[in-house]
């Protein structure tokens, strides 16, 4: 098997933060299983409670952006919905398991810190991610990585509009950006129909409303991050 290409110094990358530098969507999952042990107990069957908090997800999301937060809202509001009152005590709950998601230390994936130092050292390096600012925020900085960044985009949404956006507002040339992430809907779909390239690195847990099918296939398609050191 021939060696990858490696591409000249100069490009830009667009790295994707959750579940591309650092694990995220497993915790969410831990207290989404939480949350339908406890409707179970309260006597819901476990697929009642799974195909409505789907839905207020979908909705909630539309409406009202991503995040932690907004997660707690979803689940408090299928109790609304399932039982017709509130419940206080259960409401504390929900509360206290989505705070251990915000106060879970940022663990970045093995070789991630390494492979950031060398990228940064060859090419210009943008964080690109989406969710509720102040959460995204604080993980960007408890992560330590912001130093290899020349910038850090913290997105409502990854849409197409926005990518050109960031493509618009740092005078990038689509011909040297790649976009780098997990989600074929947010990471590849998106930023492919901007115009720019984008390396798919599938991670292990994708939450469910970022499965797409891809428009096109991605220029490239990894195992892990670290393997970026050998195409850049």
């Amino acid at each position: 098997m021939s060696e990858p290409t490696r591409q000249p110094p100069g490009q830009i990358l667009l790295i994707d933060a959750d579940d591309t530098l650092w694990e995220n969507e497993s915790y969410f999952r831990r207290v989404f299983t939480q949350f339908l042990d406890i409707m179970e107990d309260r006597g819901w069957p476990r697929e009642d409670a799974l195909r409505e908090l789907r839905a207020v997800e979908f909705q909630r999301c539309q409406r009202y952006g991503y995040g932690s937060l907004n997660f707690a809202e979803s689940m408090k509001q299928v109790v609304l919905v399932m039982e017709g009152e509130p419940c206080s005590e259960l409401s504390d709950r929900i509360d206290a398991m989505v705070q251990w998601i915000l106060d879970h230390p940022v663990l970045p994936f093995d070789g991630v810190e390494h492979a950031l130092d060398e990228l940064a050292s060859r090419h210009r390096l943008l964080l690109v991610t989406k969710g509720a600012y102040a959460e995204q925020n604080d993980k960007v900085e408890r992560s330590g990585f912001r130093r290899f960044f020349s910038a850090v985009e913290i997105l409502e949404e990854k849409d197409e509009k926005r990518y050109r956006g960031i493509v618009t507002r740092h005078e990038l040339d689509p011909e040297r950006t790649w976009m780098i992430g997990n989600s074929p809907k947010s990471d590849i779909n998106m930023a492919m129909a901007a115009g720019v390239k984008a390396i798919f690195i599938p991670h292990r847990t994708i939450w469910e409303l970022e499965q797409q099918p891809f428009i096109r296939p991605p220029d490239r398609e990894l195992e892990r991050f670290t393997e970026l050191l050998d195409h850049f």
